[in-house]
């Protein structure tokens, strides 16, 4: 499908210099800029935290409810 679209001219200077940097027509570079943006995001995941003390790197790390266990019983 055809469409047109009013771009300020210096982000479609700086798109066309970007697509041609990765060697793809600026068609190309349009579309995954968009599927890019209407991406659903990544999901996180959850970091735990190193066990502290001692020397040298922790042993394992401990999971939220462990450091719950450990300061409050």
């Amino acid at each position: 499908m055809r469409t047109t679209i009013e771009l300020p001219d210096q982000l479609l200077t700086r798109a066309k210099s970007q697509a041609a940097l990765k060697g793809i027509s600026l068609k190309t570079f349009f579309i995954e800029a968009i599927e890019g943006k209407l991406a659903d995001p990544p999901k996180r995941t959850r970091s735990f935290a190193p066990i502290i003390g001692g020397e040298g790197p922790p042993i394992r790390r401990a999971t939220r409810e462990e450091v719950d266990e450990a300061m409050f019983g």
